[in-house]
């Protein structure tokens, strides 16, 4: 049975972001700490993952080079188009309609008089969330499912060091399918966390 995202997916994300960057008068240190530690955690499971692939290959294979990225638009000269392209392509795990409530929810705070000193921090602390996510996001969807096994049971093993309250609302987040996983990768963590409910 697949679990419904409820509507509210949307506000936890953009609360994430806008709390982080509205609660702080300097440029704002960090987003949601669950959202970091979990794209932390990829991150790093992902190079040890790729690390050991290729201590297990042997000889270093030669890697293409991909084509240079284009110029990324700075966020304070981006326009409604644009975030709405970032949204589309950074929020992938989430549905058309969520994603048009994260904009209107963003566009609602940029627009908001109160936030105008914070207009240039509020987009840069967007944008750098957004384009984590969207990294984060595709380095584990190329995983095969030989390692995203590996990660679902490293992630179970982690799990077991955060506080009660830290795994509690961890394991709502993987419920709720809103944290930017692959449909998989979530279904094999959930499955990975079953032993220990």
């Amino acid at each position: 049975m697949a679990l419904r995202r409820p509507r509210n997916v949307v506000h936890v994300l953009a609360a994430a972001v806008f709390v982080a960057a509205l609660a702080q008068p300097l440029p704002a240190r960090a987003a949601d700490p669950l959202l970091m530690f979990v794209l932390g955690f990829a991150k790093n499971l992902i190079e040890s993952s790729l690390q050991e692939n290729k201590a297990q290959r042997g000889a270093e294979a030669n890697v293409a080079l991909p084509a240079p990225a284009p110029v990324a638009k700075a966020p304070a000269s981006m326009d409604q188009s644009d975030l709405r392209a970032l949204i589309d392509e950074s929020f992938v795990y989430l549905s058309r309609a969520q994603r048009a409530e994260l904009l209107a929810g963003l566009e609602k705070a940029l627009a908001d008089p109160a936030n105008s000193a914070y207009r240039e921090a509020i987009l840069n602390q967007f944008v750098a969330v957004a384009r984590q996510v969207q990294y984060t996001h595709g380095q584990l969807s190329r995983l095969s499912p030989e390692d995203k096994l590996v990660l679902a049971d490293r992630f179970a093993a982690n799990f077991r060091t955060l506080s009660p309250e830290q795994q509690h609302a961890l394991l709502e987040q993987l419920r709720l399918r809103a944290l930017p996983l692959p449909t998989d990768l979530n279904d094999m963590m959930l499955a990975a966390l079953t032993p220990l409910q």
